[in-house]
């Protein structure tokens, strides 16, 4: 009896992890398209991963309402708890990317809108830690492997430095031109929206070294380690 009901939990948590696996493909895909709407002033690949955030939306509501099943019909402890309760918080940052995509795409669909600029491809390198973090932090994740994490988890502080210089440079574009700025400052935006994704990777990578270690380290830094990151 006991065998039977063991299965049937790890069965339980392995339909978990492989919602959360299938919103995690959907969300850096939904991330993928607007940046390229962006990028190749594709407007249709905007209102696309505009559209498909809602499949993702649906799939988080799935994984909370199992998710809150698994943990009402086995009552877990240790281990097994910190896996269903870490799992769920995985699955609702991964809901916020998307979201974040989203909002890139509605602000890309209106700089597409607006006579082309070349400042638009100076979000490139933020776009790209962006995204290295992001498959860094699910890597960690997917594998159950807190040290991959607690790295990823510090490569955070680069996209905040990169986001900052963005910042920065494009001010001054702004202060220099006497044209109209608007598309400049939906691009602020955008930057901010990336900023955003790589602090729901951190979290992810929060989440999997909550499960693995039972440590939270959400508050707590390592300023050794965080200088010795930002130098190599």
């Amino acid at each position: 009896m006991h065998d039977h009901i063991l299965s049937n939990f790890n069965h339980s948590l392995e339909k978990l992890r492989a919602d959360v696996i299938a919103m995690s493909s959907m969300a850096r895909k939904n991330l993928a398209c607007a940046m390229r709407g962006l990028l190749e002033r594709d407007t249709g690949l905007c209102t696309t991963a505009i559209a498909a955030d809602q499949d993702v939306n649906e799939l988080e509501k799935a994984v909370d309402k199992l998710g809150m099943h698994i943990l009402v019909k086995f009552q877990p402890a240790a281990h097994d708890l910190r896996a269903v309760m870490g799992t769920i918080r995985v699955a609702n940052n991964l809901e916020r990317i998307s979201d974040q995509a989203g909002s890139i795409a509605k602000r890309a669909r209106l700089i597409n809108n607006l006579p082309e600029f070349a400042e638009v491809k100076l979000i490139q390198p933020v776009y790209s830690l962006c995204e290295r973090n992001l498959g860094a932090s699910l890597q960690a994740f997917l594998n159950a492997d807190p040290d991959s994490a607690a790295n990823a988890r510090l490569m955070d502080k680069e996209l905040d430095a990169a986001e900052k210089v963005f910042d920065r440079d494009l001010i001054a574009v702004m202060e220099s031109r006497h044209t109209a700025l608007e598309g400049y400052i939906h691009l602020l935006f955008i930057a901010r929206f990336l900023e955003r994704v790589g602090d729901h990777a951190k979290n992810i990578c929060e989440d999997t070294i909550f499960i693995e270690r039972a440590e939270d380290v959400r508050f707590t830094k390592d300023k050794r380690a965080e200088a010795s990151s930002m130098t190599t």
